[in-house]
């Protein structure tokens, strides 16, 4: 670490900003109880986001639809609206009721879930998957927003991490609980529904996996709004020309943690959603095979990654690196790069879950670290729409180009959908060095961007 070292990145160790601040603070419970409740919504978002990833195979065959088809319906039909309706959520996150917000874009998101049951081609699957990233656009800005007003700063990454656990939790659920309903809906006879038809296996998960999330809705009311802090007037929204002007003059900053973050995203989402048609073509297992192997590796590499991420950003944060967060997430693409380019050429199976989850620990690392970079240098009534701004290119560079990629690679590059695996390494191939390079290029813009709020936030506490 040593080689990063500049005066203009390394200072003393941080200190409180006031006593005031301090006090509003919630206590550590009840802080530590939003994370948790908050961690679980989070891992509802991934679970419905995801599931389709594990019924790509039975899906193609109803639909006939190729890889390209496929990528498009587990990437940009989410991610596009994901993104649009961010935008507007982020304004209302920095003005009004965050909790509000969030519930109901999970009983939105929810519904829209559950009604995938009743799709009957891919047109009809496709905006129902517009209606998922519309509800769960609401989640990111206004949970960032209320957690990063509940702790101190010097413990924000460890707690945003453990909110991120959602990520990989979520993602694990889906492949368990996707792989178990399969498994036990091929053994059912299908449902006869009057005016719709058959409802078969990949049906029956979309209906399971989403009514869950509607009962959620409701625990949500027994956490109460944080006191917004650092707020030098009223919390309302203030003008988007002075967000603008604040983005460009921290363009760097920015630009080098979403950039960066979303093209590990790219490769990682990608990856997720081809896993189970990989390991059909490759090593013929069903979806309840690698739903179960795969679920069970991500429940405890994913959140390994996570506590990795935030513990190493805190401890650098404490010992007076101001640069910390972005050189523990330039751990990610070099922890990540040896295991994408290889697995997807080796044969024995062991192997490959061996470097799967070597993999998955690195490429979960840097989600708890990006979005307490991103609070750290942005003034809280800017908050929740410099997180959608982050929402908006993780999404469309990651969770839309990712899976578009590994289909069009496969059917339009390589011409056959038995080089998969020469499509994953492609992706690799682009990501990793590009990834490393923006955290690289934006390292010391963030370590100013940083000094210079903390030093507009103890201005404050002085007045």
């Amino acid at each position: 670490m040593g080689g990063f070292m500049t005066q203009a990145t390394k200072t003393a160790a941080p200190q409180a900003t006031g006593v005031k601040e301090s006090e509003a603070y919630p206590k550590p419970a009840y802080a530590w109880y939003m994370v948790i409740l908050l961690l679980v919504v989070y891992t509802f978002s991934f679970i419905d986001r995801q599931i389709l990833g594990l019924l790509g195979h039975a899906i193609k065959e109803d639909f006939g639809i190729s890889d390209t088809q496929f990528g498009l319906l587990t990437g940009f039909a989410f991610a596009i609206f994901y993104t649009l309706f961010g935008l507007v959520c982020a304004r209302i996150a920095d003005s009004r009721s965050r909790r509000g917000l969030i519930a109901v874009g999970l009983l939105v998101w929810s519904i829209m879930t559950a009604a995938s049951a009743l799709a009957r081609s891919f047109s009809h699957l496709f905006l129902m998957r517009i209606g998922v990233g519309i509800g769960e656009a609401t989640l990111a800005p206004a949970a960032n927003s209320i957690l990063a007003d509940s702790f101190p700063k010097e413990r924000l990454a460890t707690a945003l991490s453990v909110y991120s656990m959602g990520i990989p939790v979520g993602s694990a659920l889906a492949f368990i609980v996707g792989g178990k309903v399969i498994e036990i809906a091929e053994s059912l006879p299908d449902i006869e529904i009057p005016g719709y038809g058959l409802m078969g296996g990949w049906q029956k998960t979309f209906l399971m996996v989403g009514l869950p999330g509607i009962l959620l809705t409701l625990l949500l009311f027994t956490i109460k709004e944080p006191v917004r802090k650092g707020l030098s007037g009223p919390a309302s929204s203030i003008p988007v020309k002075e967000v603008v002007h604040h983005v460009k003059k921290q363009f760097k900053a920015y630009a080098g943690i979403c950039i960066g973050v979303s093209l590990n995203a790219a490769l990682g989402f990608g990856t997720i959603i081809f896993l189970a048609l990989y390991f059909h073509r490759y090593h013929s297992l069903s979806p309840a095979e690698v739903g179960m192997k795969f679920g069970t590796i991500s429940l405890i590499a994913g959140p390994a990654g996570l506590l990795l991420g935030g513990w190493l950003a805190d401890k650098l944060y404490r010992m007076g690196r101001k640069d910390g967060h972005i050189i523990a997430l330039m751990v990610a693409p070099l922890g990540f790069a040896i295991p994408s380019l290889t697995y997807p050429f080796i044969d024995d199976i062991n192997t490959v879950w061996v470097l799967i989850s070597i993999n998955t620990v690195f490429l979960n690392l840097p989600s708890g670290v990006a979005f307490a970079c991103l609070q750290l240098i942005t003034p809280n009534r800017m908050r929740g729409q410099i997180i959608s701004m982050y929402v908006l290119c993780t999404s469309i560079i990651g969770y839309g180009a990712g899976p578009y990629l590994l289909g069009f690679f496969t059917d339009s590059v390589f011409g056959d959908e038995m080089l998969l695996n020469y499509s994953l390494v492609l992706l690799a191939a682009i990501t990793v060095p590009l990834c490393l390079g923006f955290y690289i290029w934006g390292r010391k813009a963030y370590a100013g961007a940083l000094i210079e709020e903390e030093a507009r936030l103890a201005a404050l506490d002085v007045k």
